[in-house]
């Protein structure tokens, strides 16, 4: 655990910590081991890109502890996910280290809790279920430790990041066709580019399409084929694009016929353009 103390004097308000954290709720201040609260926490900015937002800072109390007060000034982070990463979202190298970082702190926090905890019962040697936990206890530490120095993950992500930034295109999430899905599919890129379609049963009404993927806008390319005519007739088809769905209408144009007939019956969609 990340900690610091102080005796009061009765006179100095501000005290200081250089530990790294998160948000104010990461910082717990107790006197004489009860919570205090009658303070305010100022954090020292790491920059707006830094990996942890604040890298030590002071308490500050409204009343100068007395000389028989004792101060405490610890961090603790929950155990808990902070970035909730999308599908269909690029991953943002600063958010990703961040991340890493808030995972290495709450490891940091667990191996001096297991050190404070090793040498503790260090000298407890008479009790053989005792050495068992001990020896527990160091190849936990040995598994942190090997870890490394937080800077090489670091250097591998921007190393990803830049390694993906120099191909030209690629896919980054896509969706196979299915009866739970309605049998519609989707391929997005890292540019941004969708391709997604599916199958419509047209029923002789307008029907409504709905995107797996919304599109960046209604300026879209939109392909539609007749898949169950038995007289293979050409089709024509009217749309009322948005950004999340497309109303469609087809209709059957025969060689031999003037007027088109709106038609029933199955057919296969698809779009291109670019996603939200």
């Amino acid at each position: 655990m990340q900690q610091v103390s102080y005796m009061g004097n009765g006179t100095t308000t501000e005290f200081h910590f250089n530990f790294p954290y998160y948000e104010n709720t990461n910082i717990v201040v107790t006197k004489n081991n009860l919570p205090a609260t009658d303070y305010t926490i100022i954090g020292n900015s790491g920059g707006t890109d830094a990996n942890i937002p604040f890298v030590g800072g002071k308490v500050v109390f409204e009343h100068a502890p007395t000389p028989l007060e004792c101060i405490c000034i610890s961090r603790s982070l929950p155990l808990s996910r902070v970035v909730d990463y999308q599908p269909v979202a690029k991953i943002n190298p600063t958010v990703l280290n961040q991340d890493m970082n808030y995972m290495i702190e709450i490891l940091k926090d667990f191996k001096n809790e297991l050190i404070e905890f090793r040498h503790k019962y260090n000298d407890i040697t008479n009790n053989e279920n005792t050495q068992i936990v001990l020896t527990k206890i160091d190849a936990a530490l040995r598994e942190i430790d090997n870890l490394g120095d937080i800077s090489s993950i670091h250097n591998r992500i921007d190393a990803l990041n830049n390694r993906t930034n120099n191909l030209l295109d690629y896919v980054i999430a896509s969706q196979m066709p299915t009866a739970e899905n309605s049998y519609t599919w989707y391929r997005k890129y890292k540019s941004g580019w969708v391709e997604q379609g599916g199958i419509k049963d047209t029923h002789n009404t307008i029907q409504t399409v709905i995107f797996p993927i919304a599109m960046k806008s209604s300026n879209y390319t939109v392909f539609v084929h007749n898949i169950n005519a038995s007289d293979n007739p050409q089709i024509e088809v009217s749309y009322n694009k948005n950004k999340t769905s497309t109303q469609m209408q087809v209709f059957k144009v025969w060689l031999n016929q003037t007027t088109p007939v709106m038609t029933g019956g199955a057919v296969s969609w698809m779009i291109q353009g670019m996603g939200a």
